[in-house]
């Protein structure tokens, strides 16, 4: 009795290009499913034409008078190890029929009073260093036009930062007086595998 090892060789080969094809398919699918997801927390490289029309449209929207753009969640995904991630937030004057969007100023703080939190896990001076963008003091905008005032704001996670959240507020006054508050939330994420 002979055995023909043609087929056994055949069959290999056909198993390793059908492995090969998985892994492949297993790649795309992936790096498809990250590119969908970073989207949604898109950082802004700056407070462009675009990004004001859309902090613009905001203000409609929402029926506020300083908005955040990161969407209907307000949250920024950071994964640690992430620099430069930049945030817009945008203010319209208390009276509409004022052009001097100039004068407007918005202030940065976080909450501290949550043990939960990254200020509660990590301490204030490390969530400090979280921003590029100054804290507790009145900022000018980074631009402004007829509808309000525009500002980027700027954050740094170190590489080894661990997870945890941490909300954020933003003030927005002129000199007439107090224009309104909006927060947002800061979750610190690992880093992935790609």
């Amino acid at each position: 009795m002979k055995f023909n090892k043609r087929g056994a060789m055949e069959l290999s080969m056909s198993t390793v290009v059908v492995l090969v094809l998985a892994m492949l398919m297993l790649g795309l699918g992936i790096v498809l499913i990250k590119s969908i997801f970073s989207v949604a927390t898109a950082s802004i490289d700056t407070i462009d034409s675009k990004v004001q029309a859309q902090l613009s449209s905001l203000f409609s929207d929402e029926r506020q008078d300083v908005v955040v753009l990161l969407g209907p969640d307000k949250t920024a995904k950071v994964t640690a190890g992430t620099a430069n991630f930049g945030i817009g937030v945008g203010a319209r004057p208390l009276d509409a029929s004022s052009s001097k969007t100039e004068s407007i100023r918005f202030k940065i703080t976080y909450e501290t009073s949550n043990p939960k939190n990254c200020v509660g896990t990590l301490g204030a001076s490390v969530v400090d260093s979280f921003f590029i963008s100054p804290i507790n003091r009145d900022l000018e905008p980074d631009q402004t036009d007829t509808n309000g005032a525009y500002y980027r704001i700027q954050l740094t996670i170190p590489k080894g930062t661990p997870t945890c959240t941490q909300k954020v507020y933003i003030d927005a006054k002129e000199p007439k007086g107090t224009i309104g508050r909006n927060s947002f939330t800061i979750q610190v994420l690992k880093p992935g595998l790609f």
